[in-house]
C-alpha cells in the first residue's frame, strides 16, 4: 500500500480529539491529501438521523479537503458490510474507515484488510477485542462513559430510588451493549431497580410501541425511562404523554427520562421540562474525527489508539449553553 510522505509531527495527531475542525487548520502547509483513497463502510444513513448526519458530514468534509473517498452503505446488514470490506480491498484503498454493525462479525473482514496492508480506522462503534490488532485507531464516543453519565442523571432525577425501564438499541451491537452496561453500573449501590430492558433497534416508532407495552405491564410503577439515544427516548415520551391523555397513567405521575445521545427532539423536550437530561454527542464531530484520522494515517503519521469525542451532560439547567443538535 502506498503511503504519502510524512508531513507532520506526531503531536499534531493528538489535536484531533479537541472538537470540530475548521477547514484545513490541522493540516501542515503544503499537504496534499488528494492522492489518498479512503474506503468507508457505515451502518447506513437510513438507520436514524444521527447516522444520516454522520454520512453527510463525512462526505462534505472529505470534499472540502479534496479527499478521494468511496462511501458504501451497509444498510445495517453485517454480511453486506463484510462484503463491502472485500470490495474496498479489491479497489485498493489506502485507508479504510469502518463503522461496525456487529463487533464480532466484522473481525474476519478486518483481518483480511490488515493482511493486505490496509490500515483501518474503526469509527463510532468499537470492534471486538479479538479484532483490535487489525486496526490503527478508534474514533468516536466513549459509549460506556456516556451511559454512566446518563445513569448519574437518572439518580439525580429520582433521588436514588425507584423503578426504571430501559429502551435499548440493536441486540449484539457494541454501542447497544455498552450503553446498557454503563447505565446499569451507574445504578449500583442505589435503590433504583431496572424492572425490564428491551431493544427498540434505534427506532423512534419501535420505542413508542415498546413503551406502550411497558405502560400496559407496569403502569405507574414506572418512575424512569432510560433510552440508548434521544430518538428512542422521545418516542417513549410520546407514549407516556398519550397514556396520560387516555387516562392510562395519572396526570400527576412524573416519569424521568434520560438517554446517552442528544437529538434535536430531546433538546426541545429538555427545554420544555418534559425530559430530564441527555448526553451531547455530535455526529459532525464524529465524522470529522474519523476523516482526520484517516488522512493522518494516509500521510504516514502515527495516531492515538483511542480518539474519544467530548460528550457533556445536558439538563434544563445548562441546555442553553449548547446549540440545538441538527439531527
Amino acid at each position: 500500500m502506498r503511503l504519502v510522505k510524512r508531513l507532520m509531527g506526531a503531536g499534531m495527531a493528538l489535536m484531533l480529539t479537541s472538537g470540530i475542525a475548521t477547514a484545513q487548520d490541522w493540516l501542515p502547509e503544503g499537504a496534499d491529501v488528494s492522492g489518498i483513497k479512503v474506503g468507508v463502510t457505515t451502518i447506513g444513513p437510513s438507520v436514524n438521523s444521527y447516522a444520516a448526519t454522520y454520512v453527510e458530514e463525512f462526505e462534505r468534509y472529505s470534499k472540502e479537503l479534496g479527499l478521494n473517498i468511496i462511501m458504501l452503505d451497509s444498510q445495517a446488514d453485517p454480511a453486506r458490510q463484510s462484503n463491502q470490506v472485500q470490495d474496498l480491498i479489491a479497489q485498493q484503498v489506502d485507508v479504510m474507515v469502518i463503522w461496525p454493525i456487529n463487533a464480532q462479525a466484522i473481525v474476519p473482514a478486518a483481518r483480511q484488510a490488515h493482511a493486505r496492508g490496509i490500515p483501518i480506522v474503526i469509527s463510532n462503534s468499537k470492534i471486538d477485542d479479538s479484532g483490535k490488532e487489525f486496526t490503527k485507531t478508534f474514533t468516536g464516543p466513549d459509549d460506556y462513559t456516556q451511559a454512566k453519565k446518563a445513569g448519574g442523571l437518572m439518580i439525580d432525577a429520582l433521588g436514588g430510588k425507584g423503578n426504571v425501564v430501559i429502551v435499548g438499541g440493536t441486540p449484539g451491537y457494541t454501542v447497544s451493549n455498552l450503553r446498557e452496561q454503563g447505565f446499569r453500573d451507574a445504578l449500583e449501590g442505589t435503590d433504583i431497580k431496572v424492572i425490564d430492558a428491551q431493544p427498540a433497534n434505534w427506532s423512534r416508532e419501535r420505542a413508542q410501541s415498546l413503551m406502550e407495552n411497558y405502560i400496559t405491564r407496569f403502569g405507574s410503577d414506572i418512575n424512569g425511562v432510560y433510552s440508548a439515544d434521544a430518538g428512542m427516548g422521545t418516542g417513549a415520551l410520546a407514549a407516556v404523554q398519550a397514556a396520560v391523555s387516555d387516562g392510562k397513567l395519572p396526570a400527576d405521575h412524573g416519569i424521568a427520562f434520560t438517554d446517552a445521545t442528544l437529538f434535536a427532539a430531546g433538546y426541545d423536550a429538555i427545554k420544555r421540562g418534559e425530559y430530564y437530561g441527555s448526553i451531547l454527542q455530535s455526529p459532525k464531530e464524529d465524522a470529522q474525527t474519523a476523516v482526520r484520522a484517516a488522512v493522518l494515517i494516509g500521510l504516514g503519521e502515527d495516531v492515538p489508539d483511542l480518539m474519544y469525542m467530548k460528550t457533556p451532560a445536558v439538563t434544563k439547567e445548562n441546555v442553553d449553553e449548547f446549540e440545538r443538535p441538527v439531527f
